[in-house]
């Protein structure tokens, strides 16, 4: 059976693309995989997350980080319930550069740890969780500043891991792997970087020195969609912060975007985001003299 595949909220697409929720479980949550980075965060109850078929125990002050090549799903026994803080991160933030900090650049050496979930210790699990409190308030509750204040707090919470998971790798005397499928997070970055380019499957074939059928094949197991699915939504979300954040034609806006035609522009547009640009604007109140 193959494991669901979840997009994610729409935010996490979107110019924000970070969320934050708190998920009470009472029952199962089967395999799948994401189109986004998650981290949990157990601060109540008892359950088991298994992981590209490795069990965790899941228990207060348990954090796990997951990629989106790893297949994971949550058993939870009869009569138990789990909390857990819940954040998501879309890989445009992880990959674009354009947030407060480079969240790639944290991260990265933990994209090739084998072991992604982490019983915190007492010292640490009581330094993170009232920051991961506090980002939950201001996510629901929009106040000036609310976006850099998670964002700093986010910052903070992933240091806390990583040193923690650093260490961990140390003391144990583990060795890191590679890169769960060669060159593919090096290839997505690249398209983060040069999305507004003539960029097929055999120039980045040339670019990374691999065959066009195992980038192919490779980007839909890391991402969950095709090459060209994939290309098309990076784009599409450049076009709706133009949209919205700038006074540009659209007619521009398509062509800045990387589409090559305005009318294949509109069709996809129009397709992903169930409007037409237009009333995108319109939706968003940007009012243009």
């Amino acid at each position: 059976m193959f494991p669901y595949n979840l997009h994610g909220d729409e935010e996490i697409h979107g110019e924000f693309p970070f969320t934050l929720k708190i998920h009470q479980l009472g029952v199962p949550v089967p395999a799948h995989v994401h189109h986004f980075i998650e981290y949990t965060y157990a601060f109540k109850g008892r359950g088991t997350e298994i992981i590209n078929g490795v069990k965790k125990e899941l228990v207060p002050g348990t954090f796990t980080l997951l990629f989106p090549h790893q297949v994971h799903e949550i058993d939870i026994e009869p009569g138990e319930e789990l909390f857990l803080y819940v954040g998501a991160i879309g890989l445009k933030a992880y990959f674009g550069g354009d947030t407060v900090f480079d969240l790639h650049q944290l991260l990265k050496q933990a994209e090739t740890d084998a072991n992604t979930t982490y019983k915190l210790d007492e010292q640490t699990a009581a330094e993170m969780l009232p920051l991961l409190q506090q980002m939950h308030e201001e996510v629901q509750v929009e106040k000036p500043w609310s976006r850099v204040m998670f964002l700093s707090k986010l910052v903070q919470v992933f240091v806390l891991f990583d040193r923690y998971r650093q260490a961990a790798v140390q003391s144990e005397g583990r060795v890191q792997e590679g890169a769960p499928l060669k060159g593919m997070w090096e290839i997505i970055s690249y398209l983060y970087q040069n999305f507004k380019e003539d960029i097929t499957l055999e120039t980045l074939a040339r670019q990374f020195n691999y065959s066009v059928s195992y980038i192919s094949a490779s980007f839909k197991q890391v991402v969950g969609e095709n090459y060209y699915s994939f290309l098309e939504r990076i784009r599409i979300a450049h076009a709706c912060n133009l949209l919205i954040g700038t006074e540009m034609k659209i007619t521009d806006i398509a062509y800045e975007a990387g589409f090559k035609s305005y009318p294949t522009f509109i069709r996809v547009f129009q397709s992903r985001m169930n409007m037409s640009p237009t009333a995108y604007r319109k939706h968003k109140g940007i009012t243009l003299a």
